[in-house]
């Protein structure tokens, strides 16, 4: 695919690569703030049952957008290593590998989100059981979650170093893409051995990825990358 961005527009990619970003960014927020957020009852199952039961169509475009942005991080992972991969196609290749793994939890992620609607299918009435189920299937999808986003913090913290080390995008994006994905990797892991100490840093541990993705989608939208630098990068690492 890099011979294709060769003979094409390497800037389109990146534009391309941005428009998702963007989708990725928006499909994500509406499913967790607007979605998840309004739904889920923290330490209150019954409630939140009854708040799917009540708002099962809601709960099911969340779902949707998890399945699309997935589906999208699928497409990003490869475009970012076409892009990338001039700089050090071996670094470019293991960010597009952590990012598919990390796209590979998030599916099954959101698996679990589709449990709450068939126990709900199937019961008879909201029954204590059933309801524990769905707290269930809730708590494990957070844990999955959680250990997609440390998959999700290598690779930013790949793509970062990618970045930094190229001639054709920015190097302080990719300096603020690397401590963002360190931060998203503590974060998660943190969540994972010590949760109590983890909600403690929540959610302003989050705040360098928001304003570094942010910044490479925006970069990329309006931007894109130096054509040729690009080239030059491409030229060098392919007569290598």
């Amino acid at each position: 695919m890099t011979s294709v961005a060769r003979k094409g527009s390497p800037r389109a990619l990146a534009r391309l690569t941005g428009g998702l970003y963007l989708y990725i960014m928006i499909g994500g927020l509406f499913a967790e703030a607007f979605v998840r957020d309004r739904l889920i009852v923290s330490n209150d199952a019954a409630a939140t049952v009854h708040n799917i039961a009540s708002s099962e169509a809601l709960w099911r475009w969340g779902v949707a957008a998890d399945v699309s942005t997935t589906l999208c991080d699928v497409a990003v992972a490869v475009l970012l290593f076409v892009l990338l991969a001039p700089v050090s196609r071996a670094m470019a290749l293991s960010a597009a590998a952590f990012r598919l793994a990390y796209s590979a939890a998030m599916a099954a992620s959101a698996a679990l989100l589709v449990a709450p609607l068939f126990l709900l299918r199937d019961a008879a009435g909201g029954s204590q059981p059933m309801t524990a189920l769905v707290a269930y299937s809730l708590h494990l999808h957070g844990a999955a979650f959680e250990i997609a986003l440390t998959l999700f913090g290598v690779h930013l913290v790949l793509v970062g170093v990618l970045v930094a080390r190229s001639t054709f995008l920015p190097r302080l994006l990719g300096a603020g893409l690397a401590v963002a994905g360190a931060c998203y990797f503590a974060n998660s892991f943190i969540g994972l051995v010590a949760p109590s100490f983890g909600k403690g840093l929540f959610p302003w541990i989050l705040l360098p990825g928001f304003l570094a993705e942010g910044g490479l989608t925006l970069w990329l939208l309006i931007a894109g990358i130096n054509d040729q630098r690009w080239r030059e990068a491409s030229a060098a690492a392919g007569a290598g």
